[in-house]
């Protein structure tokens, strides 16, 4: 007998009656097999060709070897092993493996009488068997007791008559006939007394499934229980000998299927299957009527008519008559164009700011200009065109039911088989394809590697594969080899990624870490043990495809042990993926992974591997639970404890998986920068892989476990282009337009322009922005109180700086004038002075910047450069070469004031050759500041231009002098786009190749400035904290100057050009009141150092 709790072991019995002098392991091609279990709810596996059952792994090279027993089978002739085991419902218990060997003869080939009854081979056992592994339905009862079985040990003798062949099929390979409907009758075989054979039911030909419809055990012998003598109805075997009365039962169906039956036969008479399908197609179809429309309870007027649609308007001074003319013209223009139609219909549409009414000549031209909902007019300023043809917005739904236009999809599909349908958004933004930006930038000398990251970067997917495509068509190259030959480094290997698909990139990754000496264990880890059932057997076809390798093979070969079984399992892609969670199946489970680690000497690791690697990820979170309930553990400790090496590692990151996939990755990322030196392979293949599905979570899950963003992160651990690319990846948002405004980019833009698009983009650039300030005057402002409160901040022993920053650094400057003033009036004290001699560093420059006037403050700025030995050209060309003629007057008159000498004279005694000539040119502040451009006298300047650099030996610096101070900055845009044109180069770029030294850095400066003054404010920033220390008389001067005019747009600019916030520099290069006056400053709050905890899942 078995010990408690164990599982008996199966018993492997012929049904058939006992025939005298033929041994019981002899039987034929007809006769039935059965296994059965004395331990409840349990399955039963079985083999037939002698190999021990597998009930955890049933498929081996694709083909079934152990099956799951439902109901008796027949054997093919042979010799025949069979080998079955037994295993409890949670399939933690099994038992001993049950051995019987039969010798199988074809059916008439027998010597004594064979049994005859209906059955089905294994020869068909794909149709038949269960092939799921995860299978949580109880096993079904089995069809006999262990009483029946010791009775069938022990026949009724009697005589058989001998059969040379079963009547009950012709052949087995006949197809199937219904399982119901038969007409013809057995003949007299059967259990019998040993005087006459009864009268039996008739049977149906060939094989039956023996499960029905809704999945309910029902008989395998074609007939009711009962309907034969000598069946047993209670349990449904057979027994011989004694023949019963006939059981009153209705069918042989299942419960669902006898009330689908009772549904579609009103009269519940017994039917055949063939019966149901004449009834089904003898019911008339009824065709269901539309819903009447419910009478209106207000009768609302009639829409409006189109306006008629005429070949000519009225004129006249009829200007309604022409508008109604214009308005019937648009719509049947829109009926006919559906391209104008979509784009017009998509938007919503404000109010008109202008309306334009032009003759040609030949036509009349209107221009309208309509405003956006919620966006002020001018807010905003156009980015030029990169292409030629105009972006089509996305098209709306259609109404009318015809199949719209197909669209390239938002994103590959492989992202969307992840495990579960969590909330995730990547970082990735949709943009519009051109591969001949790509060709410019590789083409020539040298590789514009900052227009690669702006395609590959900001675009998804397969908008990269269409890219590809693309270069392949119009230039006969391969993108990715012509990629491989310009760049290098882990520059190239983030270029190489985006331009896979994402499962070709996984497939590479995994044969990567598999190829050559040694494996890559956590590569595999990394992706097995995270892609979802579908993404995993997309990368075993993609991995076929590419290396015409088998993948499990190929880790079979590469790995050992646990972990080895481990990947095989995942491999295997069986993960379930329901999302009911079964509350007792957690119980078992927890105990089950309590016994098998902290409940025993050692640990049965196959026993979690069966667990982690089957169960869906809810049923784990259950678990997880129940776990933590028993064994006062979380599931991280309890494998930490239990286990070692790379299988704690698998095994981890599929419990950290479980938990929270977006705050694994962010663990990932943090492990890869920990430290001295940066994992950078596991960098780019996280940031590539996760980018465009949930890089949104993780970077809050990594601010939250760190403290830090994970940009902050990257900009101190990497570098150069290649910190470029990953943070535009992780930072996401539309790509930088620097490209288009300078360089190669601008210079291809330009020359696929028309003159009218140029002009348009030429006024776009020239009207007003409005500009937004960080520093606004405070509301209830009292001038007494807060110079009350500075002087206390000041007064006796210490200072109170925060209470200084509160005041100076959210007031206006015409309020913090007013502060000082009253401030002399009520303590007769100069508040600067107060300042400067309680405060240091970084925060008396700024304290003292913010207490003067703009004028004041630049007056101040160029004398300190001016003064003593030697001078700061850069703050003269910071000051001199960006602000305007107002603002140049005004300091002007502000120098002479407070140092009694004429600034120009200062200046000219300063500097010399062609950069002192530029100063004295700007100084007398003549720039033309109208909007008005000429497009002629622009193509005269840029021919002089190109005749004074590019086209002679050496440089004529005075005919750049004359154009760029004196012309306006609309004139000067337009002779930027004619250059271009012209030399097919930008103006930067000849600048920097033409001159040098100070004279570079003003010419730079005021081209730049003409550009964007924001973003040229944005790389002063940069620039005065890049690198070792801080430059703080620059960041104190651009801060003070800038706060109250364009800092909003500064760290716009910013951000884009530098993948990260203006704060987060700030954050890492200066720290103390300091930090917190110029975050005040900006307009940002000072950040609060994260609490970390030492233990969690991800400790």
């Amino acid at each position: 007998m078995p010990s408690a709790g164990a599982v008996c072991p199966p018993l492997i019995t012929p049904v058939r009656r006992h025939i005298p002098g033929l041994a019981t392991n002899k039987i034929d091609t007809t006769t039935l097999i059965e296994i059965t279990t004395e331990t409840p709810d349990c399955k039963i596996y079985f083999t037939s060709d002698g190999t021990k059952p597998s009930p955890f792994q049933r498929k081996i090279g694709g083909r079934e070897i152990t099956f799951k027993y439902k109901a008796p089978f027949t054997l093919k002739a042979g010799k025949r092993t069979l080998k079955a085991v037994a295993v409890t419902r949670d399939g933690i218990r099994e038992s001993d493996v049950m051995t019987k060997q039969f010798m199988v003869e074809e059916t008439g080939q027998l010597s004594h009488a064979e049994t005859t009854t209906d059955c089905y081979s294994t020869d068909d056992y794909t149709s038949f068997f269960d092939t799921s592994d995860l299978d949580t339905d109880t096993t079904q009862k089995t069809w006999t007791s262990a009483s029946t079985v010791k009775n069938r040990r022990k026949p009724k003798k009697s005589k058989s008559p001998v059969r040379s062949k079963s009547p009950l099929r012709s052949s087995l390979r006949r197809s199937p006939k219904e399982a119901w409907a038969s007409s013809q009758t057995f003949d007299n075989f059967g259990a019998e007394d040993g005087r006459h054979s009864p009268p039996q039911p008739p049977v149906p030909e060939g094989p039956f499934n023996p499960t029905n419809y809704s999945g309910t055990q029902i008989n395998v012998w074609g007939a009711p229980p009962g309907s034969w003598p000598g069946m047993n109805a209670s349990n449904g075997a057979v027994t011989f000998g004694v023949p019963v009365p006939s059981n009153p039962y209705p069918t042989q169906t299942g419960f669902l299927t006898e009330n689908m039956i009772s549904n579609c036969n009103p009269e519940n008479r017994h039917v055949t299957v063939g019966d149901l399908r004449q009834m089904m197609n003898k019911r008339p179809k009824t065709i269901e009527e539309p819903p009447k429309e419910p009478p209106k309870a207000i009768e609302l007027p009639p829409p409006p008519k189109d306006p008629e649609l005429s070949a000519v308007s009225p004129g006249n001074g009829d200007f309604k008559g022409n508008i109604q003319h214009i308005y019937a013209h648009m719509l049947e223009f829109a009926k006919n164009n559906k391209d104008f139609r979509l784009r017009v219909a998509e938007p919503k549409i404000g109010r008109m700011h202008e309306a334009k009414f032009e003759d040609e000549g030949d036509a009349y031209r209107i221009t309208l200009v309509m405003g956006k909902p919620g966006v002020p007019r001018g807010s905003l300023r156009k980015p030029p065109k990169v292409e030629t043809k105009p972006k089509k917005p996305p098209t709306p739904p259609p109404s009318n039911g015809k199949k719209k236009k197909e669209t390239p999809p938002k994103s590959d599909p492989y992202f969307a088989m992840e495990t579960e349908d969590l909330p995730v958004e990547g970082t990735m933004c949709l943009r519009k394809l051109n591969s001949r930006v790509l060709r410019g930038a590789m083409k020539g000398l040298g590789t514009d590697e900052d227009a690669i990251t702006n395609i590959l970067a900001y675009r998804s997917n397969p908008q990269r594969q269409e890219v590809r495509v693309a270069f392949k068509t119009m230039y006969g190259k391969d993108l990715l080899e012509e990629l491989k030959s310009e760049l290098s480094g882990h520059y190239l290997d983030a270029c190489k990624g985006l331009m896979m698909g994402p499962a070709e990139f996984d497939a590479y990754q995994l044969r990567k870490a598999i190829k050559g000496l040694g494996t890559d264990e956590d590569v595999l880890i990394e992706i097995l043990c995270t892609r979802s059932n579908a993404q995993i057997k997309e990368i075993i076809k993609t991995y076929k495809t590419l290396f015409n390798k088998d993948l499990e093979k190929d880790i079979i070969g590469d790995t050992s042990g646990h972990l080895k079984r481990l990947l095989v399992s995942l491999v295997q892609a069986n993960r379930s993926d329901s999302k009911e969670v079964d509350r007792n199946k957690a119980k078992q489970d927890a105990k089950a992974l309590l016994d098998a680690g902290e409940g025993k000497w050692g640990t049965d690791e196959s026993r979690f591997n069966v667990i982690l690697a089957s169960r869906s990820y809810p049923q784990l979170r259950a678990t997880f639970d129940e776990y933590e309930k028993i064994s006062k553990k979380n599931m991280v400790e309890a494998l930490k404890s239990e286990m070692s090496g790379d299988l704690l590692r698998g095994m981890l990151t599929i419990v950290r998986c479980v938990r929270n996939k977006a705050a694994h990755f962010a663990y990932q990322l943090q492990k890869t920068m920990k430290g001295l030196g940066t994992d950078d392979d596991t960098l780019v293949r996280v940031v590539v892989s996760r980018c465009e599905i949930d890089m949104v979570q993780i970077k809050e899950e990594f601010q939250k476990m760190t403290g830090q963003t994970l940009e902050q992160y990257i900009a101190d651990d990497i570098s150069g282009d290649y910190r470029n690319i990953i943070l535009a990846l992780v930072v996401g948002g539309p790509p930088p337009n620097t490209a288009s405004k300078s360089g190669k980019g601008f210079v291809e833009a330009v020359k696929n322009k028309t003159e009218e698009e140029l002009d348009e983009e030429v006024r776009m650039e020239s009207e007003e922005v409005q500009e937004d300030p960080t520093v606004k005057p405070a509301e209830n402002f009292n001038a007494e109180s807060d110079a009350e409160a500075l002087r206390k901040a000041m007064k006796g022993f210490g200072t109170d700086e925060q209470a200084i920053i509160d005041i100076l650094g959210y007031r206006s400057n015409a309020q913090r004038l007013e502060i000082v003033q009253t401030y002399k009036t009520m303590f007769g004290k100069d508040l600067i002075k107060d300042l400067e001699g309680e405060l240091s560093g970084g925060l008396k420059v700024l304290c003292r910047g913010l207490c003067m006037s703009p004028e004041n403050f630049d007056a101040m700025c160029l004398n300190k450069a001016i003064k003593g030995l030697g001078t700061d050209e850069q703050v003269l060309v910071e000051v001199i070469c960006t602000r305007s003629n107002e603002q140049i007057r005004k300091f002007k008159e502000a120098y002479k004031t407070l140092y009694g000498k004429n600034l120009e004279e200062h200046v000219s005694g300063d500097t010399s050759g062609h950069f002192k000539r530029l100063l004295i040119g700007l100084l007398q502040a003549n720039r033309d500041e109208s909007k008005e451009f000429d497009r002629n006298k622009a193509k005269q300047d840029a021919q002089a231009i190109y005749e004074a650099g590019e086209k002679k030996w050496g440089t004529d610096e005075s005919r750049f002098n004359v154009i760029l101070v004196s012309r306006s900055y609309a004139q000067l845009r337009a002779t930027f786009q004619e250059y271009a044109k012209l030399a097919n180069k930008d103006i930067e770029d000849t600048l920097k190749s033409e001159m040098s030294g100070d004279l570079l850095k003003g010419m730079l400066a005021v081209v730049r400035c003409i550009r964007g003054k924001a973003s040229h404010f944005a790389t002063e920033l940069y620039k005065s904290m890049k690198g070792l220390g801080t430059d703080d008389d620059r960041l104190c001067r651009v801060i003070v100057s800038r706060c109250e005019v364009d800092m909003v747009q500064i760290k716009e600019e910013f951000q884009k050009q530098y993948k990260q916030t203006l704060a987060m520099f700030l954050a890492d290069d200066i720290s103390g009141d300091y930090k917190n006056l110029c975050f005040a400053l900006i307009g940002e709050s000072v950040p609060k150092p994260a609490k970390k905890e030492k233990k969690g899942w991800f400790s």
